[in-house]
């Protein structure tokens, strides 16, 4: 997902003068790029938010412009205030279309286990993968398909294959699984469709 913003360059500033451009409607940002300083900046809190908001599950390529000049940038890290949940600062990263980054990426599960109905259990275990790219490779999420996960079945790292990445996780890890409950019976293939004795 790529989200374009405007922003302003601002000067370095102590906390007074931060609270007081907060009270504006803008927020206190940094763009830090490999072996440069950062480059501070100050981000429309509002307009901000909302894109934010819409790329929550997703990897978000935020464009800068900044006094005509285009940044592609991810976010960083971010500061919320604890009870109002604002945003009261923002570190982007800046990216380099020759230069991997390390990030991490999503999960999106689609579909539903049929095993489900028999008794099964889902269990995800990690919702997100630790991996480098070059910043055109960059997914917005890494789809995985569950519909057809069985009782005692589970889908591990080492199960992903994905292209133009590298994978930073241990492949024996499991992303999703179904377990069966106690007392779940699982019909085979002769008692499907009889009805249990009572």
């Amino acid at each position: 997902m790529i989200l374009n913003i405007a922003v302003q360059s601002r000067e370095i500033a102590n906390k007074s003068a931060r609270k007081n451009l907060r009270k504006s409607g803008q927020i206190p940002a940094v763009v830090y790029s490999e072996g440069q300083p950062g480059i501070h900046i100050s981000v429309p809190a509002n307009e901000f938010s909302k894109l934010y908001k819409k790329s929550i599950g997703e990897v978000a390529v935020f464009n800068l412009n900044l006094n005509g000049t285009e940044i592609h940038t991810i976010v960083k890290a971010r500061q919320i205030h604890p009870v109002s949940r604002d945003f009261i600062h923002v570190d982007f990263l800046e990216l380099h279309k020759d230069k991997e980054l390390n990030l991490s990426v999503p999960f999106k599960f689609i579909g539903t286990p049929a095993s489900l109905k028999e008794g099964g259990v889902m269990e995800i275990t990690v919702r997100e993968l630790k991996v480098s790219c070059l910043p055109r490779h960059i997914p917005e999420d890494i789809p995985i398909h569950i519909e057809n996960i069985k009782i005692g079945d589970a889908i591990y790292i080492k199960d992903l294959e994905l292209e133009n990445i590298r994978i930073h996780d241990a492949g024996n890890i499991p992303i999703v699984s179904v377990h069966g409950t106690r007392g779940a019976k699982v019909e085979t293939t002769a008692e499907a469709g009889e009805t249990a004795a009572e």
